[in-house]
């Protein structure tokens, strides 16, 4: 999981569990465009370290915001 917080910016993080629409939107976004360099470079450890990240962090998460 240390590669996908070195990977994501502390920013988009948090904006991930913002409570704002606009801002869990841009920061889904951001997310999205790294994961698509990360494809184009091959590099599908940090692919798969990422979505582990988002899978614990924020989708079993008991904050509603997070699970948004």
């Amino acid at each position: 999981m240390a590669d996908a917080l070195s990977v994501i910016p502390a920013a988009v993080l948090r904006n991930l569990s913002d409570k704002l629409y606009e801002k869990r939107k841009n920061a889904a976004l951001e997310v999205e465009g790294i994961v698509k360099q990360l494809a184009s470079s091959g590099d599908h450890d940090k692919i798969t370290a990422v979505i582990n990240l988002l899978t614990n962090e924020y989708t079993y998460s008991p904050q509603a915001n997070h699970r948004k």
